[in-house]
């Protein structure tokens, strides 16, 4: 299912289309000025600049066009329940969406945000959150498997084998090496990753390979290259001052 997309993301795609046909639409108008200044005594340039301007101002009323349709941008507001970020989207979300804001997966069913509970991890003290539509639990700081207690007291939820805790004091990098058809998407995905406007996120697109983040523990370094490889992104991951790919 494609991601909603975000109210600002959708100003800034009308608002560029509007000053491409505002500066198109200026430059005929006033190079048709300039040929009807210069017309000479025979009048030579006249037809050229004609010409420009019915080309001309066409394109800068649509440009005023494109500038109106800003107004008419809808905003959903979906608030982060972990950081009370306001999110706004262009639609009601069905499902869990990306907090621009913490990063995190705004837990979401049929429209609905459903509420999150705190846990203290055992072996750090880290504060983490979790909703009903928690699987597996790890702790943010430690990367340690918290357990979820069910009704009765005891954890609902089990960790798979491939998914067994190691420990592992490293700190990571990511790097984006290529990408494939699914750009726009992937150009979302960075945004709300990387906390860039969408001229950086495309400047980073074009110039890769490109270090995404730093500093980060391997799980963190392994969701976000899962995340990136859904949007068609070839992500790798190595411990810093290292050059083996993961």
């Amino acid at each position: 299912m494609p991601s909603i997309q975000r109210t600002s993301d959708l100003i800034e795609l009308i608002a560029e289309r509007a000053i491409t046909f505002a500066l198109g639409g200026l430059a005929g108008l006033a190079v048709a000025g300039v040929l009807i200044y210069y017309r000479g005594e025979t009048g030579m340039f006249v037809p050229l600049a004609t010409v420009l301007i019915i080309i001309s101002l066409p394109v800068t009323f649509l440009a005023i066009y494109e500038a109106t349709k800003i107004r008419k941008v809808k905003a959903h507001e979906v608030l982060c329940p972990f950081c009370n970020f306001d999110n706004q989207l262009v639609e009601t979300p069905d499902n869990d969406i990306n907090c621009r804001n913490c990063n995190r997966m705004i837990p979401i069913t049929d429209g609905k945000i459903l509420p999150v509970d705190q846990v203290r991890c055992g072996f750090c003290n880290a504060l983490n959150y979790f909703s009903e539509k928690t699987d597996v639990l790890l702790c943010e700081e430690c990367n340690h498997e918290i357990p979820i207690a069910g009704d009765e007291g005891r954890p609902t939820k089990s960790m798979p084998s491939f998914y067994a805790v190691q420990d592992d004091d490293a700190l990571y990098e990511l790097v984006l090496v290529a990408h494939g058809h699914k750009t726009e998407e992937l150009i979302n995905v960075l945004q709300h990753m990387l906390a860039l406007n969408r001229s950086h996120v495309k400047q980073i697109l074009g110039e890769l390979p490109a270090v995404l983040l730093t500093g980060i523990n391997r799980k963190k370094a392994e969701m976000l290259k899962a995340q990136l490889s859904i949007c068609d992104g070839l992500a790798e991951f190595h411990a810093v001052g290292e050059k083996t790919s993961v």
